[in-house]
């Protein structure tokens, strides 16, 4: 999210864009984990690392899927 708050200098007060990243422990782990990856690789990532990392996004994605189809049918069963 990007919000602007205000900045106070010497001088004047001056409206700075900031970026606000709310994270969970996990995508907060996969960030740092990229950063390190592309800082020690330069661009050039093992292969069996770059599959480990998309095995490891299926198996986010398949859980997203997993847990709002959960909670559809919980949001259904309440109705009733």
């Amino acid at each position: 999210m990007i919000i602007t708050i205000p900045v106070y200098l010497s001088d004047r007060k001056v409206d700075t864009k900031v970026e606000i990243q709310i994270r969970t422990v996990a995508m907060d782990f996969w960030a740092s984990l990229e950063h390190k990856i592309n800082y020690k690789f330069e661009g050039a990532v093992p292969a069996h690392i770059t599959q480990e990392l998309v095995d490891c996004a299926k198996m986010v994605s398949d859980l997203d899927d997993k847990m709002l189809l959960l909670n559809d049918e919980i949001m259904e069963l309440s109705k009733q």
